[in-house]
């Protein structure tokens, strides 16, 4: 009997190995995540660039969408703009992305309805020929971070914050020194910036004649660089986007940073803009989706990672740089078209920066 139960069991034991061994696509697929049961719509969400902050702001939306729509589930994969744009990619049914991530986006997303109450010119960063195929969900700003070693005796306290290091709201939005041409000009590195949209924020804050020395490297580093750079204290002041500022904020609030001050443009000019574009077989729930995430609740919560909102009917700040960013941009607010290559801004930038095309001349082709 124990020889015919081992010559039985022996066959079932080859047939469990091969399967093993089997290749992972030959076997059955493994469930995603919340779908097990019932008809449920699963809505697949790229990520690429995003501005600091959005990436929690969204995963709290998404959660609270959810509740909303128990029988969808979404499902979020960060993705690089290569990958995206890869004829062989299979496209989600929604795509997140920062200006210069996606270019000539001619097929494969759909146009889009403008809804009431955003604001034109950050529609305008979503449009392509004619047609809206992003709709933008937040946006920040470039400011100009000045550490306090070059004012000794004048260093502002950083804006209030809550318990959690996030800009909290107060009465009115407070004025700002001018820049410390004189002590930036005798320090080793007096300015540092990124290129791309940030030079045109540093021309409007820095007027020709007003400018300290620029390094050989300046508008040659990324934004995550220079940021390292002014983390590390190797300049004395550097062009930021309002992200990095909300946290070095919180950095100098729990005591791991150190004293300095913002200076904002009177006039907002931003790449910082972050825009959700629907794919051409995107459900309806897609949509239902993006015009949860454009709408009041959801745009109130941008505050709470120091975003700015879309819609031209809210205010968010009221003390701050934030604030002042949100005050200037209704004085005006220019945001580049979200299918530029970042090589033509870079470009038309620096030739602005270098005075060998006017200013206007540079930044409207990009709109």
């Amino acid at each position: 009997m124990k020889l015919r139960r081992v010559l039985v069991l022996i066959p079932l034991a080859v047939t469990v190995a091969v399967l093993l061994a089997l290749p992972r696509v030959l076997r059955a697929p493994e469930p995603v995540p919340g779908l097990e049961g019932g008809d449920r719509t699963l809505l697949r969400i790229w990520l690429m660039g995003s501005p600091g902050g959005a990436q929690s702001w969204l995963t709290q939306q998404l959660r609270r969408w959810e509740k909303q729509h128990p029988c969808v589930t979404t499902y979020l994969r960060a993705v690089a703009p290569e990958e995206a744009q890869s004829p062989e990619a299979v496209l989600p049914d929604m795509i997140l992305y920062m200006p210069g991530d996606l270019n000539n986006p001619a097929g494969g997303l759909q146009p889009l309805a403008c809804p009431d109450g955003l604001r034109e010119e950050l529609l305008r960063c979503g449009r392509w020929q004619g047609e809206q195929l992003g709709l933008p969900l937040c946006w920040g700003a470039w400011v100009l971070a000045v550490d306090s070693a070059l004012e000794p005796g004048t260093a502002l306290t950083p804006a209030p914050t809550t318990l959690l290091g996030k800009p909290a709201a107060t009465s009115s939005p407070t004025a700002s020194p001018g820049y410390p041409l004189a002590a930036a000009a005798a320090a080793d590195c007096p300015i540092q910036s990124p290129g791309g949209m940030a030079l045109f924020s540093l021309q409007l804050l820095l007027p020709p004649g007003e400018r300290p020395p620029f390094p050989d490297d300046l508008a040659q580093k990324t934004s995550a660089s220079v940021y390292a750079d002014w983390q590390a204290r190797r300049c004395a002041s550097a062009m930021l986007t309002t992200g990095q500022a909300t946290a070095f904020t919180a950095l100098v609030s729990g005591g791991k940073g150190f004293p300095f001050r913002i200076l904002v443009p009177e006039e907002i000019v931003t790449d910082q803009v972050w825009l959700a574009s629907l794919t051409a077989d995107a459900p309806a729930e897609a949509a239902s989706l993006l015009a949860f995430l454009t709408g009041p609740e959801a745009q109130q919560a941008l505050a709470a990672q120091g975003l700015h909102t879309v819609r031209d009917d809210m205010t968010l700040y009221t003390a701050g740089f934030s604030a002042r960013v949100e005050q200037a941009a209704g004085t005006g607010l220019s945001a580049v078209n979200a299918y530029l290559p970042a090589p033509s801004v870079h470009s038309a930038a620096w030739q602005s920066l270098q005075g060998t095309i006017r200013f206007s001349q540079a930044l409207l082709p990009l709109l």
